[in-house]
């Protein structure tokens, strides 16, 4: 029995030592714990600044109050929000009992906005939004190690503004575990269900998740990859047709082999899709491969500058600090260009852009491929300007595959531009399909099988309409006649769904106007005309 006591005894002096000990260094974590998160926040471009304004410490607890200044470079939002300030409980470890639940770890900090800090008007936004309930809350347990658990927490929202009505049900809950020095780690969560009425308009969509894992942040960019799916968007309304549909996105961006460069692929998809369109999914894809850190990083630089320009423009100068604007503004073309420059690597640097669209007439894809073969000193904004696509080539080569069932097209405008782009070779059709292949390489183009110089495609776009000029093509290439869009093959039901519609929506669709004159004649409607 005497052992047994004597153990006893010693496993009581030993937590309360170690609490003791915790607690006087509790103090210097949390200020670390500060410092980390201000300075995770400058590498997502966040300019914060934290403090602590109050700090009173005993045996099992501790309690700070911290405040948090965020410039977001609008005068407007930083004057409302001010100096934002929370209320933090601090529990010493080893042992915690956090949350109702028995734990071990270095110290327990739970932390709640205090909104009677804030302004009084913003004071009144917070009561309207979430009434007498705390708008922010979070807890983080540091561990032993350098893992750290933490969960953060927004009520569900009710605002109601005469007829229009706001809500998220069931509120943001994300939890996940983080480096305690770096802040970087796992962030899984869900967003409840939000409702939407506004002028006739209705929203609904449904609950949301998140899953994130962030191992670093390199110039403003997330590497790790992230998760975020909604099952059903719906919208109607007293002037929109009910659409509906859901939503995956995900993205997955990494270090290059080199270390020196991102790597990536972003990717969009939206099914279930319900809309007067003959469309049921849609997916978009986007990869990109060794753009250059060091560039990004200079990118990165640039843009903050531009907030800061902005930001200062806002706030008012006098004439000494506004010729130092004018001087900044006029230097960031070139700070932008050596920016672009330091980005892109010769045979490297790739983009791939593809989008896969099904529907009850069939699949269409459009595929699109570029790569960087220039040298950094043929970046030149004013050659490129004046030399367009010839100057563009001596950079980029690349490809573009498109092909689409007829039936889809021909029950949408572009029906009337489809034969005048067979014609000219720009498309090309089989018994089923439309299609577009084009491979551009550095002394040409194949377009559809059939080789074809610079200047010669640049002359067959602006005889399409396309180029902006009115240059007659060379004599070398020779179109068939009939540039003008037929009537003939376009279906009865398109027509008449167009006759429906004005002339101002048909001319903002696209439609040319010798069409257009001849279409609304049927409602007895003068066509809109250059």
């Amino acid at each position: 029995m005497k052992k047994i006591l004597i153990l006893i005894l010693f496993l009581i002096f030993a937590w309360a030592g170690s609490t003791w000990f915790i607690g006087n260094e509790t103090e210097s974590l949390f200020k670390t714990y500060l410092k980390n998160t201000k300075n995770a926040g400058a590498d997502m471009g966040l300019e914060t600044h934290y403090y602590i304004k109050d700090y009173k410490k005993s045996f099992l607890k501790s309690t700070a109050t911290t405040v948090v200044h965020l410039n977001t470079g609008d005068p407007v939002i930083d004057e409302l929000l001010g100096d934002v300030q929370f209320n933090n409980t601090i529990s010493h470890g080893p042992v915690l009992f956090a949350n109702g639940t028995l734990g071990f770890g270095t110290a327990h900090i739970y932390s709640e906005l205090d909104v009677s800090s804030l302004k009084p008007e913003t004071q009144d936004i917070m009561k309207r939004l979430f009434a007498d309930k705390s708008p922010l809350s979070g807890n983080i347990t540091f561990g032993i190690n350098d893992s750290s658990d933490y969960d953060l927490s927004i009520p569900a929202i009710e605002l109601k503004e005469g007829e229009s009505r706001f809500s998220l049900k069931d509120g943001l809950y994300v939890a996940g575990a983080i480096n305690k020095a770096t802040l970087m780690g796992t962030a899984k969560g869900t967003i409840g269900a939000v409702h939407i009425i506004d002028d006739g308009l209705n929203i609904d969509v449904s609950a949301s998740t998140i899953d994130v894992d962030m191992q670093g942040m390199v110039a403003g960019q997330m590497i790790g990859t992230s998760h975020f799916a909604t099952p059903s968007v719906k919208i109607t309304g007293n002037e929109v047709p009910p659409v509906s549909f859901g939503l995956d996105f995900s993205s997955d961006t990494r270090r290059a082999s080199d270390n020196e460069a991102l790597d990536g692929d972003i990717k969009l998809l939206a099914s279930n899709i319900e809309a007067p369109v003959d469309i049921s999914e849609i997916k978009l894809s986007t990869s990109f491969k060794a753009f250059q850190i060091k560039g990004l990083e200079q990118l990165a630089a640039v843009q903050k500058d531009v907030q800061q320009l902005q930001s200062s423009a806002l706030s008012g100068m006098n004439g000494a600090e506004q010729e130092e604007l004018m001087s900044k503004l006029q230097n960031l073309p070139n700070i932008m260009i050596a920016a672009v420059q330091n980005t892109l690597k010769k045979d490297k640097t790739e983009l791939q852009v593809t989008a896969d669209i099904a529907s009850q007439q069939g699949g269409s894809l459009l595929d699109i491929e570029a790569r960087y073969i220039g040298n950094s000193t043929d970046i030149n904004l004013e050659e490129l300007a004046m030399g367009g696509l010839a100057a563009l080539q001596k950079l980029v080569n690349g490809k573009i595959d498109f092909t689409a069932p007829k039936a889809m097209l021909t029950s949408t405008p572009a029906a009337f531009f489809i034969p005048s782009l067979v014609e000219k070779g720009v498309i090309a059709e089989n018994a089923d399909n439309y299609s577009l292949n084009a491979v551009f390489k550095t002394d040409g183009i194949d377009l559809n099988g059939k080789s074809i110089s610079v200047d010669d495609f640049i002359s067959l776009m602006e005889a399409l309409g396309l180029g902006g000029g009115d240059d007659e093509l060379p004599a070398g290439v020779e179109l068939p006649e009939g540039a003008g869009v037929p009537m003939e093959g376009i279906p009865a039901e398109l027509l008449e769904e167009l006759s429906k519609q004005s002339a101002e929506d048909l001319k903002a669709q696209g439609v040319p106007n010798e069409i257009i004159e001849k279409i609304k004649p049927m409602k007895g409607e003068a066509a809109v005309t250059e």
